[in-house]
Protein backbone atom coordinates (compact mmCIF):
# COMPACT_ATOMS: atom_id res chain seq x y z
CA UNK A 1 0.00 0.00 0.00
CA UNK A 2 1.55 3.13 -1.28
CA UNK A 3 2.20 5.84 1.82
CA UNK A 4 -0.78 7.76 2.99
CA UNK A 5 -1.70 11.36 2.50
CA UNK A 6 -3.60 14.29 3.37
CA UNK A 7 -5.55 15.53 1.07
CA UNK A 8 -5.06 19.26 1.87
CA UNK A 9 -1.46 18.60 1.55
CA UNK A 10 -2.66 17.18 -1.36
CA UNK A 11 -4.37 20.37 -2.71
CA UNK A 12 -1.49 22.53 -2.10
CA UNK A 13 1.25 20.91 -4.09
CA UNK A 14 -1.26 20.10 -7.08
CA UNK A 15 -1.91 24.25 -6.78
CA UNK A 16 1.67 24.92 -6.90
CA UNK A 17 1.64 22.75 -10.29
CA UNK A 18 -0.89 24.44 -11.41
CA UNK A 19 0.52 27.93 -11.15
CA UNK A 20 3.57 26.98 -12.58
CA UNK A 21 2.24 25.32 -15.92
CA UNK A 22 -0.02 28.42 -16.56
CA UNK A 23 2.99 30.57 -16.37
CA UNK A 24 4.39 28.18 -19.23
CA UNK A 25 1.14 28.35 -21.32
CA UNK A 26 1.59 31.96 -21.58
CA UNK A 27 4.89 31.89 -22.04
CA UNK A 28 3.81 29.23 -24.88
CA UNK A 29 1.26 31.60 -26.30
CA UNK A 30 4.04 34.63 -26.48
CA UNK A 31 6.36 32.47 -28.15
CA UNK A 32 3.83 31.41 -30.79
CA UNK A 33 3.39 35.14 -31.50
CA UNK A 34 6.99 35.41 -33.63
CA UNK A 35 6.07 34.83 -36.72
CA UNK A 36 3.48 37.44 -36.39
CA UNK A 37 6.83 39.19 -37.15
CA UNK A 38 7.36 38.31 -40.27
CA UNK A 39 4.08 41.09 -41.19
CA UNK A 40 3.78 43.34 -38.25
CA UNK A 41 7.30 44.64 -38.72
CA UNK A 42 6.87 46.03 -42.20
CA UNK A 43 3.70 47.01 -41.66
CA UNK A 44 5.41 49.41 -38.88
CA UNK A 45 9.10 49.75 -40.43
CA UNK A 46 7.41 50.79 -44.36
CA UNK A 47 4.84 53.71 -42.59
CA UNK A 48 7.61 55.46 -40.66
CA UNK A 49 9.63 55.22 -43.70
CA UNK A 50 6.57 57.35 -45.46
CA UNK A 51 6.28 59.31 -42.63
CA UNK A 52 9.83 60.66 -42.06
CA UNK A 53 10.36 61.22 -46.04
CA UNK A 54 7.69 63.29 -45.96
CA UNK A 55 8.78 65.40 -42.92
CA UNK A 56 12.16 65.50 -44.36
CA UNK A 57 10.64 67.47 -47.29
CA UNK A 58 9.39 70.44 -44.00
CA UNK A 59 11.87 70.10 -41.90
CA UNK A 60 15.85 68.26 -41.28
CA UNK A 61 15.03 64.83 -39.71
CA UNK A 62 17.77 63.72 -37.21
CA UNK A 63 20.36 62.01 -39.33
CA UNK A 64 19.92 58.50 -36.89
CA UNK A 65 16.84 58.10 -37.38
CA UNK A 66 16.74 58.04 -41.08
CA UNK A 67 20.34 55.72 -40.60
CA UNK A 68 18.27 53.14 -38.17
CA UNK A 69 15.23 53.33 -40.62
CA UNK A 70 17.56 52.11 -43.71
CA UNK A 71 19.23 49.62 -41.67
CA UNK A 72 16.37 48.06 -40.66
CA UNK A 73 15.58 47.81 -44.76
CA UNK A 74 18.76 45.93 -45.32
CA UNK A 75 18.92 43.78 -42.46
CA UNK A 76 18.52 40.41 -44.85
CA UNK A 77 22.27 41.61 -46.89
CA UNK A 78 23.86 42.47 -43.65
CA UNK A 79 22.89 39.50 -42.27
CA UNK A 80 24.50 37.22 -45.48
CA UNK A 81 27.33 39.41 -45.16
CA UNK A 82 27.83 38.48 -41.51
CA UNK A 83 27.60 35.12 -42.64
CA UNK A 84 30.28 34.88 -44.93
CA UNK A 85 32.66 37.13 -43.38
CA UNK A 86 33.92 36.98 -40.26
CA UNK A 87 34.56 41.34 -39.63
CA UNK A 88 30.85 41.86 -39.70
CA UNK A 89 28.87 41.29 -36.32
CA UNK A 90 25.05 39.46 -36.76
CA UNK A 91 22.67 42.27 -35.69
CA UNK A 92 21.09 40.22 -32.53
CA UNK A 93 19.51 43.11 -31.40
CA UNK A 94 17.88 44.23 -34.29
CA UNK A 95 17.11 41.28 -35.33
CA UNK A 96 15.20 40.40 -32.11
CA UNK A 97 13.54 43.92 -32.26
CA UNK A 98 12.19 43.37 -35.60
CA UNK A 99 11.55 40.00 -35.82
CA UNK A 100 10.74 38.64 -32.08
CA UNK A 101 9.33 41.59 -29.95
CA UNK A 102 6.39 42.34 -32.81
CA UNK A 103 4.57 39.28 -33.03
CA UNK A 104 5.06 38.62 -29.27
CA UNK A 105 3.39 41.69 -28.80
CA UNK A 106 0.47 41.57 -31.06
CA UNK A 107 -0.27 38.23 -29.80
CA UNK A 108 -0.33 38.96 -26.27
CA UNK A 109 -2.35 42.40 -26.79
CA UNK A 110 -4.54 40.35 -29.04
CA UNK A 111 -5.09 37.81 -26.48
CA UNK A 112 -6.06 40.49 -23.75
CA UNK A 113 -8.86 41.67 -26.08
CA UNK A 114 -10.17 38.09 -26.50
CA UNK A 115 -10.28 38.03 -22.60
CA UNK A 116 -11.45 41.11 -22.06
CA UNK A 117 -14.22 40.71 -24.49
CA UNK A 118 -15.71 37.85 -23.46
CA UNK A 119 -14.17 37.41 -19.75
CA UNK A 120 -18.51 36.88 -19.11
CA UNK A 121 -19.24 33.85 -21.43
CA UNK A 122 -17.35 30.99 -19.91
CA UNK A 123 -16.96 27.54 -21.29
CA UNK A 124 -20.29 26.67 -21.03
CA UNK A 125 -21.55 27.28 -24.63
CA UNK A 126 -21.06 23.75 -25.58
CA UNK A 127 -22.61 22.48 -22.72
CA UNK A 128 -25.70 24.79 -22.75
CA UNK A 129 -26.04 23.90 -26.52
CA UNK A 130 -26.84 20.12 -25.64
CA UNK A 131 -30.61 20.57 -24.75
CA UNK A 132 -30.41 19.94 -21.14
CA UNK A 133 -33.62 20.72 -19.18
CA UNK A 134 -34.49 20.73 -15.69
CA UNK A 135 -35.45 17.71 -13.67
CA UNK A 136 -38.43 17.12 -13.58
CA UNK A 137 -40.48 17.51 -10.51
CA UNK A 138 -41.83 13.61 -10.75
CA UNK A 139 -38.98 12.09 -11.53
CA UNK A 140 -37.26 10.57 -8.45
CA UNK A 141 -33.49 9.50 -10.32
CA UNK A 142 -33.43 13.14 -11.33
CA UNK A 143 -34.44 14.89 -7.97
CA UNK A 144 -31.95 12.65 -5.93
CA UNK A 145 -28.95 14.23 -8.36
CA UNK A 146 -30.37 17.68 -7.82
CA UNK A 147 -30.49 16.92 -3.72
CA UNK A 148 -26.86 15.37 -3.80
CA UNK A 149 -25.94 18.47 -5.38
CA UNK A 150 -27.36 21.28 -2.58
CA UNK A 151 -26.14 18.71 -0.48
CA UNK A 152 -22.47 18.91 -1.93
CA UNK A 153 -23.10 22.64 -2.10
CA UNK A 154 -23.69 22.71 1.60
CA UNK A 155 -20.75 20.99 2.33
CA UNK A 156 -18.47 23.46 0.51
CA UNK A 157 -20.01 26.14 1.98
CA UNK A 158 -21.55 27.56 -1.73
CA UNK A 159 -24.86 28.29 -3.03
CA UNK A 160 -25.85 25.45 -5.06
CA UNK A 161 -25.75 25.29 -9.08
CA UNK A 162 -28.23 25.01 -11.44
CA UNK A 163 -28.79 21.40 -12.55
CA UNK A 164 -29.40 20.60 -15.98
CA UNK A 165 -30.31 17.19 -17.39
CA UNK A 166 -29.50 15.61 -20.86
CA UNK A 167 -31.29 12.75 -22.36
CA UNK A 168 -28.73 10.25 -23.77
CA UNK A 169 -27.75 7.04 -22.84
CA UNK A 170 -23.95 7.78 -21.86
CA UNK A 171 -22.75 8.57 -18.43
CA UNK A 172 -20.96 11.57 -17.51
CA UNK A 173 -20.97 14.52 -15.78
CA UNK A 174 -19.49 18.29 -16.38
CA UNK A 175 -20.15 22.08 -14.99
CA UNK A 176 -20.89 24.59 -17.35
CA UNK A 177 -20.23 28.99 -16.70
CA UNK A 178 -17.36 30.63 -15.44
CA UNK A 179 -18.32 31.08 -11.50
CA UNK A 180 -19.80 29.25 -9.05
CA UNK A 181 -22.93 32.00 -8.97
CA UNK A 182 -23.63 31.90 -12.24
CA UNK A 183 -22.14 27.37 -12.57
CA UNK A 184 -24.88 24.82 -13.76
CA UNK A 185 -24.20 21.03 -13.02
CA UNK A 186 -25.11 19.11 -16.44
CA UNK A 187 -25.64 15.30 -15.53
CA UNK A 188 -26.70 12.91 -18.50
CA UNK A 189 -29.60 10.46 -18.08
CA UNK A 190 -27.20 7.00 -18.39
CA UNK A 191 -25.34 8.59 -15.15
CA UNK A 192 -28.47 9.03 -13.07
CA UNK A 193 -30.00 5.25 -14.23
CA UNK A 194 -26.22 3.43 -14.07
CA UNK A 195 -24.83 4.68 -11.36
CA UNK A 196 -25.61 3.96 -7.18
CA UNK A 197 -26.18 7.13 -5.18
CA UNK A 198 -22.88 7.11 -3.35
CA UNK A 199 -20.40 7.00 -7.11
CA UNK A 200 -23.14 9.91 -7.95
CA UNK A 201 -22.11 11.90 -4.96
CA UNK A 202 -18.53 11.72 -4.96
CA UNK A 203 -18.62 12.31 -9.26
CA UNK A 204 -20.79 15.33 -8.22
CA UNK A 205 -18.56 16.56 -5.86
CA UNK A 206 -15.45 16.48 -7.85
CA UNK A 207 -17.08 18.77 -10.52
CA UNK A 208 -18.23 20.87 -7.35
CA UNK A 209 -14.62 20.91 -6.35
CA UNK A 210 -13.59 21.54 -9.59
CA UNK A 211 -15.97 24.51 -10.16
CA UNK A 212 -14.88 25.95 -6.77
CA UNK A 213 -11.28 25.79 -7.34
CA UNK A 214 -11.84 28.09 -10.20
CA UNK A 215 -10.81 25.41 -13.31
CA UNK A 216 -14.13 26.96 -15.43
CA UNK A 217 -11.68 29.72 -15.08
CA UNK A 218 -8.49 27.91 -15.79
CA UNK A 219 -10.58 26.21 -18.82
CA UNK A 220 -11.73 29.73 -20.19
CA UNK A 221 -8.04 30.88 -20.04
CA UNK A 222 -7.31 27.45 -22.41
CA UNK A 223 -10.17 28.66 -24.76
CA UNK A 224 -8.68 31.94 -25.04
CA UNK A 225 -5.47 30.90 -25.95
CA UNK A 226 -7.23 28.52 -29.25
CA UNK A 227 -9.26 31.63 -29.66
CA UNK A 228 -6.46 33.94 -29.87
CA UNK A 229 -4.98 31.78 -32.21
CA UNK A 230 -8.42 31.71 -34.61
CA UNK A 231 -8.70 35.18 -34.57
CA UNK A 232 -4.85 35.62 -35.95
CA UNK A 233 -6.10 32.65 -38.81
CA UNK A 234 -8.94 35.15 -39.30
CA UNK A 235 -7.12 38.07 -39.74
CA UNK A 236 -4.45 36.58 -42.40
CA UNK A 237 -7.09 34.86 -44.26
CA UNK A 238 -9.94 37.66 -44.15
CA UNK A 239 -8.68 39.73 -47.49
CA UNK A 240 -8.59 36.08 -49.33
CA UNK A 241 -11.73 33.65 -47.92
CA UNK A 242 -15.06 34.80 -47.87
CA UNK A 243 -16.08 33.08 -44.61
CA UNK A 244 -13.29 34.16 -43.30
CA UNK A 245 -14.32 37.48 -43.65
CA UNK A 246 -18.11 36.95 -42.36
CA UNK A 247 -16.53 34.79 -39.25
CA UNK A 248 -14.62 38.19 -38.60
CA UNK A 249 -17.00 40.31 -39.42
CA UNK A 250 -19.25 38.17 -36.67
CA UNK A 251 -16.94 37.96 -33.71
CA UNK A 252 -15.49 41.65 -33.98
CA UNK A 253 -19.17 43.08 -34.24
CA UNK A 254 -19.95 40.49 -31.53
CA UNK A 255 -16.90 41.39 -29.58
CA UNK A 256 -18.35 45.50 -29.92
CA UNK A 257 -21.65 44.71 -28.49
CA UNK A 258 -20.63 42.73 -25.69
CA UNK A 259 -18.02 45.58 -24.32
CA UNK A 260 -21.20 47.48 -24.12
CA UNK A 261 -23.14 44.81 -22.77
CA UNK A 262 -25.88 44.38 -25.51
CA UNK A 263 -24.58 40.78 -27.05
CA UNK A 264 -26.81 38.10 -26.28
CA UNK A 265 -24.78 34.76 -24.63
CA UNK A 266 -25.90 33.25 -27.55
CA UNK A 267 -23.93 35.34 -29.69
CA UNK A 268 -20.80 35.03 -27.40
CA UNK A 269 -20.87 32.06 -27.69
CA UNK A 270 -21.03 31.36 -31.08
CA UNK A 271 -18.67 34.07 -31.93
CA UNK A 272 -16.33 32.40 -29.38
CA UNK A 273 -17.04 28.88 -31.46
CA UNK A 274 -16.14 30.75 -35.02
CA UNK A 275 -12.74 31.64 -33.31
CA UNK A 276 -12.14 27.93 -32.40
CA UNK A 277 -13.15 26.95 -35.70
CA UNK A 278 -10.82 29.58 -37.19
CA UNK A 279 -7.86 27.73 -35.29
CA UNK A 280 -9.22 24.27 -36.58
CA UNK A 281 -7.32 22.30 -39.37
CA UNK A 282 -10.46 22.51 -41.95
CA UNK A 283 -10.62 24.87 -44.66
CA UNK A 284 -8.27 27.58 -44.80
CA UNK A 285 -5.80 28.74 -47.83
CA UNK A 286 -6.43 25.33 -48.80
CA UNK A 287 -9.54 25.15 -49.61
CA UNK A 288 -11.58 25.58 -52.77
CA UNK A 289 -12.50 28.99 -51.55
CA UNK A 290 -8.89 30.52 -52.99
CA UNK A 291 -9.36 29.20 -56.16
CA UNK A 292 -12.10 31.67 -56.83
CA UNK A 293 -10.82 35.55 -57.42
CA UNK A 294 -12.94 38.14 -56.46
CA UNK A 295 -15.23 40.38 -58.78
CA UNK A 296 -13.00 43.10 -58.40
CA UNK A 297 -11.86 45.23 -61.21
CA UNK A 298 -9.11 43.63 -63.46
CA UNK A 299 -6.39 46.38 -62.66
CA UNK A 300 -7.22 46.27 -59.10
CA UNK A 301 -7.13 42.48 -58.82
CA UNK A 302 -3.47 42.23 -60.70
CA UNK A 303 -1.84 44.93 -58.75
CA UNK A 304 -3.79 44.93 -55.56
CA UNK A 305 -4.95 41.58 -54.66
CA UNK A 306 -2.37 39.57 -56.42
CA UNK A 307 0.78 41.24 -54.80
CA UNK A 308 -1.18 40.65 -51.39
CA UNK A 309 -2.07 37.16 -52.34
CA UNK A 310 1.68 36.25 -52.85
CA UNK A 311 3.03 37.72 -49.75
CA UNK A 312 0.74 37.77 -47.21
CA UNK A 313 -0.91 34.73 -48.26
CA UNK A 314 2.27 32.21 -47.66
CA UNK A 315 2.60 33.98 -44.45
CA UNK A 316 -1.42 33.21 -43.78
CA UNK A 317 -0.30 29.47 -44.61
CA UNK A 318 2.56 29.33 -42.25
CA UNK A 319 1.49 31.04 -39.80
CA UNK A 320 -1.54 28.49 -39.20
CA UNK A 321 1.15 25.60 -39.96
CA UNK A 322 3.26 26.96 -36.44
CA UNK A 323 0.04 27.62 -34.42
CA UNK A 324 -0.43 23.92 -34.90
CA UNK A 325 2.97 23.07 -34.44
CA UNK A 326 3.46 24.96 -30.95
CA UNK A 327 -0.20 23.86 -30.12
CA UNK A 328 1.18 20.04 -30.39
CA UNK A 329 4.52 20.49 -30.08
CA UNK A 330 4.81 23.04 -26.67
CA UNK A 331 1.61 24.45 -25.79
CA UNK A 332 -0.43 21.29 -25.72
CA UNK A 333 1.88 19.21 -23.55
CA UNK A 334 1.45 22.16 -20.78
CA UNK A 335 -1.90 22.82 -21.16
CA UNK A 336 -2.45 18.76 -20.79
CA UNK A 337 0.35 19.06 -17.77
CA UNK A 338 -1.96 21.84 -15.88
CA UNK A 339 -5.37 20.60 -16.84
CA UNK A 340 -4.45 17.15 -15.51
CA UNK A 341 -3.39 18.66 -12.34
CA UNK A 342 -6.41 20.16 -11.74
CA UNK A 343 -8.44 17.13 -12.18
CA UNK A 344 -6.02 15.63 -9.41
CA UNK A 345 -6.90 18.77 -7.71
CA UNK A 346 -10.79 18.22 -7.89
CA UNK A 347 -10.39 14.74 -6.62
CA UNK A 348 -9.16 15.87 -3.44
CA UNK A 349 -11.19 18.42 -3.07
CA UNK A 350 -14.12 15.34 -3.93
CA UNK A 351 -12.40 13.71 -0.78
CA UNK A 352 -12.73 16.65 1.33
CA UNK A 353 -16.00 16.99 0.71
CA UNK A 354 -17.30 13.87 0.89
CA UNK A 355 -14.96 12.44 3.50
CA UNK A 356 -15.35 9.11 1.42
CA UNK A 357 -12.35 8.51 -1.10
CA UNK A 358 -13.50 5.12 -1.68
CA UNK A 359 -17.04 5.93 -3.48
CA UNK A 360 -15.18 8.24 -6.51
CA UNK A 361 -12.72 4.92 -6.79
CA UNK A 362 -15.74 3.22 -7.09
CA UNK A 363 -16.94 5.41 -9.20
CA UNK A 364 -14.30 5.45 -11.42
CA UNK A 365 -13.94 1.95 -11.72
CA UNK A 366 -17.96 1.76 -12.95
CA UNK A 367 -17.79 4.56 -15.25
CA UNK A 368 -14.24 2.98 -17.15
CA UNK A 369 -16.43 -0.05 -18.12
CA UNK A 370 -19.50 2.33 -19.48
CA UNK A 371 -20.41 4.65 -22.11
CA UNK A 372 -18.74 8.20 -21.39
CA UNK A 373 -18.88 10.18 -24.15
CA UNK A 374 -21.29 12.77 -25.09
CA UNK A 375 -20.86 13.12 -28.70
CA UNK A 376 -22.37 17.35 -28.78
CA UNK A 377 -19.56 18.19 -26.25
CA UNK A 378 -16.57 16.27 -27.71
CA UNK A 379 -14.63 19.40 -28.38
CA UNK A 380 -15.00 20.23 -24.55
CA UNK A 381 -14.24 16.50 -23.29
CA UNK A 382 -11.64 17.72 -21.03
CA UNK A 383 -14.26 19.67 -18.61
CA UNK A 384 -15.46 16.25 -18.05
CA UNK A 385 -13.79 13.96 -15.18
CA UNK A 386 -13.87 11.02 -17.20
CA UNK A 387 -14.04 10.05 -21.10
CA UNK A 388 -12.90 7.34 -23.90
CA UNK A 389 -9.14 7.94 -24.00
CA UNK A 390 -9.27 6.50 -27.10
CA UNK A 391 -10.43 10.55 -27.98
CA UNK A 392 -6.36 11.02 -28.57
CA UNK A 393 -6.44 8.96 -31.61
CA UNK A 394 -9.58 9.62 -33.26
CA UNK A 395 -8.37 11.03 -36.54
CA UNK A 396 -11.94 12.30 -37.87
CA UNK A 397 -11.42 15.45 -35.58
CA UNK A 398 -11.09 18.62 -37.46
CA UNK A 399 -11.38 21.12 -34.44
CA UNK A 400 -8.10 22.03 -32.60
CA UNK A 401 -8.87 20.87 -29.55
CA UNK A 402 -7.85 17.39 -31.17
CA UNK A 403 -4.41 18.04 -30.41
CA UNK A 404 -4.90 18.83 -26.79
CA UNK A 405 -3.99 15.08 -26.04
CA UNK A 406 -3.82 13.70 -22.70
CA UNK A 407 -5.83 15.59 -20.93
CA UNK A 408 -7.91 12.94 -19.04
CA UNK A 409 -6.54 11.08 -15.95
CA UNK A 410 -5.29 7.73 -16.67
CA UNK A 411 -7.49 5.13 -14.68
CA UNK A 412 -4.98 3.47 -12.54
CA UNK A 413 -2.45 6.24 -11.43
CA UNK A 414 -5.49 7.60 -10.20
CA UNK A 415 -6.96 5.15 -8.32
CA UNK A 416 -3.10 4.80 -6.80
CA UNK A 417 -3.92 8.26 -5.88
CA UNK A 418 -7.04 8.25 -4.24
CA UNK A 419 -5.82 5.15 -2.18
CA UNK A 420 -3.12 7.67 -0.93
CA UNK A 421 -5.71 9.61 0.09
CA UNK A 422 -7.67 6.63 1.87
CA UNK A 423 -9.50 4.61 -0.75
CA UNK A 424 -9.77 1.05 -0.81
CA UNK A 425 -8.88 0.21 -4.07
CA UNK A 426 -8.53 -3.32 -5.41
CA UNK A 427 -7.48 -4.23 -8.99
CA UNK A 428 -9.37 -2.49 -11.45
CA UNK A 429 -12.25 -4.11 -13.33
CA UNK A 430 -11.33 -2.64 -16.88
CA UNK A 431 -8.39 0.26 -17.09
CA UNK A 432 -8.23 1.83 -20.32
CA UNK A 433 -5.15 2.12 -22.46
CA UNK A 434 -2.75 4.58 -22.08
CA UNK A 435 -1.03 3.38 -18.63
CA UNK A 436 0.66 5.76 -15.95
CA UNK A 437 1.84 9.43 -16.70
CA UNK A 438 4.59 9.21 -14.25
CA UNK A 439 8.08 7.21 -14.24
CA UNK A 440 10.66 6.63 -16.60
CA UNK A 441 8.91 6.44 -19.99
CA UNK A 442 6.65 9.77 -18.91
CA UNK A 443 10.23 11.40 -17.86
CA UNK A 444 11.83 10.21 -21.05
CA UNK A 445 9.05 11.60 -23.09
CA UNK A 446 9.20 15.22 -20.94
CA UNK A 447 13.02 15.07 -22.21
CA UNK A 448 12.10 14.22 -25.57
CA UNK A 449 9.46 16.91 -26.18
CA UNK A 450 11.48 19.80 -24.46
CA UNK A 451 14.14 18.78 -27.04
CA UNK A 452 11.59 18.95 -29.76
CA UNK A 453 10.35 22.08 -28.20
CA UNK A 454 13.88 23.51 -28.56
CA UNK A 455 14.34 22.66 -31.77
CA UNK A 456 11.23 23.97 -32.95
CA UNK A 457 11.86 27.49 -31.19
CA UNK A 458 15.22 27.73 -32.67
CA UNK A 459 14.04 26.88 -36.44
CA UNK A 460 11.03 29.43 -36.02
CA UNK A 461 13.33 32.32 -34.80
CA UNK A 462 15.56 31.45 -37.61
CA UNK A 463 12.99 31.19 -40.17
CA UNK A 464 11.29 34.08 -38.86
CA UNK A 465 13.87 36.73 -39.08
CA UNK A 466 15.23 35.40 -42.25
CA UNK A 467 11.40 35.96 -44.11
CA UNK A 468 11.25 39.12 -42.48
CA UNK A 469 14.10 40.52 -43.44
CA UNK A 470 13.52 39.63 -47.05
CA UNK A 471 10.19 40.76 -46.80
CA UNK A 472 11.84 44.41 -45.02
CA UNK A 473 14.23 44.36 -48.03
CA UNK A 474 11.60 44.19 -50.60
CA UNK A 475 9.51 46.80 -49.17
CA UNK A 476 12.69 48.90 -48.95
CA UNK A 477 13.69 48.35 -52.63
CA UNK A 478 9.83 49.38 -53.26
CA UNK A 479 10.18 52.34 -51.71
CA UNK A 480 13.20 53.55 -53.45
CA UNK A 481 11.36 52.81 -56.58
CA UNK A 482 8.50 54.79 -55.88
CA UNK A 483 11.14 57.82 -54.71
CA UNK A 484 10.43 57.79 -51.16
Amino acid sequence: MPPRQHFLDAQRRHRRTSALSAALVVVALALSGIPLSVLVSPLLVAPLAVLVHLAGLVAPVPADLVAGIDRAFHLLPTVWSAVRRADVDVPWGWLAALFVVPGTVAILLLWAAVRLTFRRTGVGGVLRRMGGRPPRPRDLAEQRAANLVQEVAVAAGVPPPLVLVVDVPSANVAAAGLTMEGAAVVVTRGFLDLLPRDAQQAVIAHVMGSIGNGDLRVAAEILAVLQTWGLVTLLLEAPFLPSSRVSLRFALRTGARSLRGKASAADREQALDRLLAGAGHEGGMDSEELEQLPDIHPLLLLFGYLPLLVVVGPVAIAAKAVIWLFTLVLAGPLVALLWRTRRRLADATAVQLTRYPGALADALRLLAGLDTVVPAALPVHFLFPVWDPLVDRDQSRTDVTSVLLRMQLPLEPRLLRLERLGAMVGAPASIPAGGPDVGLPGIAASIGWTIVAALLLISLLLVSGLLGAGVLYLAGWLLRVLGV
